[in-house]
């Protein structure tokens, strides 16, 4: 015990100072103390009150998982986003108390002055309410509550309340961009007002040309002059007004795909995700940035002054007559330019991208295996293979370079060629008596108006493109059918016997693979301690994943005291069997937040009798910090392999399942280790069932039954000894 904790020391130390403690927040609904948690803020204390008017009041999984990770206090904020977490949206009304019909309680309502009430119930003139600052339950009349303010009004999305989460998941961009109607809606009216602002000062221009300078006369000069200043300030104003809604805009769209997407990456079946590699995997979530790259760049501001093109065009048209053919004409050649050129320079952003990803999946693969690089003598080939890539995206990025300064150039000299002729005309109608000079000068500056959108959209074409795209990979990513039912309902109770069937179970990764398991049947009795043994390759881990739900028997059946796995919440099902993976591996926090990753309700002392059972209470405890002692990333590597392996065998101990899935995990174990171990098998037997995957005949020996596969089918099921016999004597 001692020699782990000197080796963890160095590891342990260098956490001091900064290792994360869990909030009183969680800790409070942890160890179920209400008034704790009440105390924490006013809005915190509104919490319960309202979840008992909606006819919740257990503290479960969902309910700490909802919680804002390391909150320190709660604000409305995190109290409205803790009850969308469960499944209650809320809509803010401005009104007061008195006015809040009785069919809407309960309803949270919040005073001008900040004061916080939960409006539990109306009869009558009489509203009884809970006062989130004195936190005590009163009762007034209605004439008595006149307080003004907002009222948060809670809206029941499960599904049992006949509300479907995504009626249309084909257009689930288009649902999110309509929570933001009436944000596009200012934005368009302030673009409106900004160009007619813009129409208004060539008309200001030419009224000088002809009414000051024309007539020799500077008595309205100054009107004039006051009126431009106001509309360039108005302009000013109102553009700093629009850069602020697209931002705002723009960070909310960010903020809601990324946390979207992220949720349904997290949600769906591995098969989905893990035969993608993790270079891929970000390439594709770094694409859906371009979204917000469209709307924090001038390509939006583009976008939204596009309809308005039109009316620049008429005006021309009301000043110069004829001479609006010539922008009508430019825009004609815009149109052709793109048919012909946007098209390659599209297969060039494709192969930019490829070779983008390419070289960002190599750099990831050295970092992860730069030790083995080393270890082979690779650096030469790895240099040149990295050499090639690089020589790929650099050759690439130089193509699209070329290719928009081709672009950039085009769009100029359309724009100069549009001047020139708005110009010739322009001079013949003055000449002829037509137009005026200041009309003349009115013209030049509205066909640029006309034009600067159309060029601005012509060169953001391809960003257009790929925000398309972008929306295309949303919607598909959304349409795949996710593990999470999303109706926010209780967690079940656990099965209580945990017999295992399997009934002819086949399976296979892809169609083009062979069978990984074909037709195995077997039983598991309830308290039975089984080894799975057979050759590298015969299904053995791809059997522990169907039990554990990771995956789904594509043939026969698989059952949990007589219910088949596939009519079971895949979530539900993965927290009440405790899966102990070959690979073990730990995330970036303390020992504590590592164990309870399996059940976020287990309290202090259930992580003690986790570690003690499986057997490393005392080295945890040992610790400079105990179970603050933080871990994950680097500082694995300052554990023994045998204290990770009973560490990942405490977090599945953390949770109250029955069944017990082991993947090798006598793997990386020493004597000491494993001997610890096989007595912890040992205490197991009865109390848990347990499936093991071994090859130590020690392990093998203590198993009630063995089941030996060759080639994904079922040789033989029976004595340990029997089963050691055909598995070395063949081997």
């Amino acid at each position: 015990m001692n020699a782990i904790a000197g080796s963890l020391t160095q590891g342990a130390a260098g956490s001091a100072g900064s290792r994360p403690r869990e909030d009183k927040v969680v800790e409070a609904l942890r160890d179920r103390d209400l008034e704790a948690f009440a105390q924490v803020s006013p809005c915190a204390a509104c919490l319960f009150p309202i979840l008992e008017a909606l006819g919740r009041t257990a503290i479960n999984r969902e309910l700490l998982e909802s919680i804002p990770h390391f909150a320190g206090s709660l604000d409305l904020v995190d109290l409205r986003n803790i009850l969308v977490n469960l499944g209650y949206e809320s809509d803010p009304v401005e009104s007061s108390v008195q006015d809040i019909r009785a069919e809407l309680y309960p309803a949270l309502f919040r005073t001008e002055q900040g004061d916080l009430f939960v409006l539990t119930a109306r009869d009558g003139d009489t509203i009884s309410f809970f006062d989130a600052h004195s936190r005590q339950q009163r009762s007034e009349s209605a004439t008595a509550l006149t307080q003004r303010g907002t009222a948060y009004l809670f809206t029941d999305r499960h599904p049992t309340h006949g509300v479907q989460q995504q009626s249309s998941p084909q257009a689930w961009f288009s649902g999110l961009a309509a929570r933001f109607r009436k944000m596009i809606g200012h934005l368009l009216l302030m673009t409106f007002i900004i160009n007619m602002t813009a129409l208004a000062i060539p008309i200001f221009i030419m009224m000088i040309y002809d009414k000051v300078i024309g007539a020799k006369s500077l008595d309205s000069l100054p009107m004039i002059l006051t009126g431009v200043a106001i509309l360039i300030v108005s302009d000013l104003v109102l553009r700093y007004q629009k850069s602020m809604a697209l931002g705002a805009l723009a960070g909310r769209l960010d903020y809601l795909i990324g946390v979207e997407t992220f949720k349904q990456l997290l949600f769906l079946p591995p098969a989905f995700t893990e035969r993608s590699t993790v270079a891929a995997q970000l390439s594709r979530l770094k694409q859906f940035d371009s979204l917000r790259d469209f709307f924090t760049g001038p390509s939006a501001g583009f976008l939204l002054d596009l309809p308005f093109v039109f009316i620049f065009m008429l005006a021309v048209a009301v000043l110069a007559g004829p001479v609006a053919l010539v922008p009508l004409v430019m825009v004609g050649l815009y149109v052709i330019v793109g048919l012909l050129f946007l098209p390659p320079l599209e297969r060039k952003v494709q192969r930019s991208g490829k070779a983008r990803t390419d070289k960002q999946t190599m750099l990831m693969q050295t970092f992860d295996g730069r030790r083995e690089i080393k270890a082979i003598g690779g650096e030469t080939v790895w240099r040149e293979r990295f050499r090639e890539v690089s020589g790929e995206a650099v050759h690439a990025n130089y193509d699209i370079f070329v290719a928009n300064a081709l672009m950039t150039n085009i769009a100029q000299a359309l724009m100069t060629l549009c001047g020139v002729g708005v110009l010739a005309l322009g001079a013949i109608q003055v000449m002829e008596g037509q137009m005026s000079v200041g009309a003349l000068i009115a013209t030049m500056t509205l066909a640029w108006r006309v034009l600067t959108p159309l060029q601005g959209m012509f060169l953001s074409y391809s960003k257009l493109q790929q925000m398309l795209k972008s929306i295309t990979q949303i919607n598909n990513l959304m349409k795949l059918k996710v593990e999470k039912d999303e109706s926010h309902i209780d967690l079940h109770e656990n099965p209580a016997r945990r017999k295992l069937e399997l009934d002819r179970v086949s399976f296979r990764y892809d169609q083009h693979s062979d069978p990984a398991l074909l037709g195995v049947t077997f039983n598991i009795d309830p308290g039975e301690l089984v080894a799975v043994v057979g050759l590298t390759g015969a299904g053995k881990s791809t059997l522990l994943k169907l039990i554990a739900g990771m995956y789904k028997p594509q043939a026969g059946a698989l059952l949990l005291d007589g219910v088949d796995l596939r009519q079971l919440n895949a979530m539900e099902l993965r927290r009440s069997i405790a899966y102990v993976p070959q690979e073990i591996r730990m995330f970036h926090g303390t020992i504590a937040q590592n164990i309870r990753l399996n059940n976020c309700l287990a309290t202090d002392q259930k992580l003690h009798e986790a570690a003690e059972k499986a057997g490393i209470l005392e080295d945890i405890l040992s610790l400079p910090m105990g179970f603050d002692t933080r871990i994950g990333d680097k500082a694995m590597k300052h554990f023994p392999p045998g204290f990770m392996r009973s560490l990942s065998i405490a977090r599945a101990f953390s949770c109250e399942a029955k069944v017990l899935l082991l993947d090798e995990p006598g793997a990386s174990l020493d004597t000491l280790s494993d001997a610890r171990f096989v007595d912890q098998l040992c205490s197991l037997r009865g109390e848990h069932t347990v499936v093991m995957v071994s090859h130590r005949p020690s392990h093998i020996r203590l198993a009630d039954k063995v089941v030996v596969l060759d080639q994904g089918s079922v040789s033989f099921v029976g004595e340990p000894d029997r089963a050691i016999k055909l598995l070395f004597g063949a081997s």
